[in-house]
Parts: structure tokens; sequence; C-alpha cells
């Protein structure tokens, strides 16, 4: 009964590494997707103009040229 028992436990523990294998596979590139936009926002904030930067504001004149 005991060597059953440690082949049982060697196969759960190969489960286990595989389901979090498995899990690091499918997760790890969306968490670091993440943190590269999060990363990205934190470092360019300063440098983005307020506003929207494809609007164009022009100012009207209150001389008029005749």
């Amino acid at each position: 009964m005991l060597p059953t028992k440690r082949w049982r436990d060697f196969f759960l523990y190969l489960g286990r590494i595989f389901v979090l294998l498995i899990l690091l596979a499918v997760l790890l590139p969306k968490i670091v997707a993440m943190c590269n936009i999060w990363m990205s926002s934190l470092l360019h904030n300063d440098q983005k103009p307020l506003g929207n930067p494809l609007r164009v504001e022009t100012t009207i004149s209150t001389e008029v040229n005749s």
C-alpha cells in the first residue's frame, strides 16, 4: 500500500505543477500587458497636452483690416 501512495502523491504533485504552468502561460502575458499599459500611461502622462491634440484653436481678431 505504501508504494501506491507514493506514486499517487507524485502524480498529484506533477498535476499541480502542470496546472500552475498553464495558469502562468495564460495569465502572465495579460498581467505583463496590463503593467505595460499602466507604466506607459504613468511615463507619458507629463508629455501629453491637455485637451484634444487634433483640435486647432484659432483666435478671432477684433481688429478689422480695411
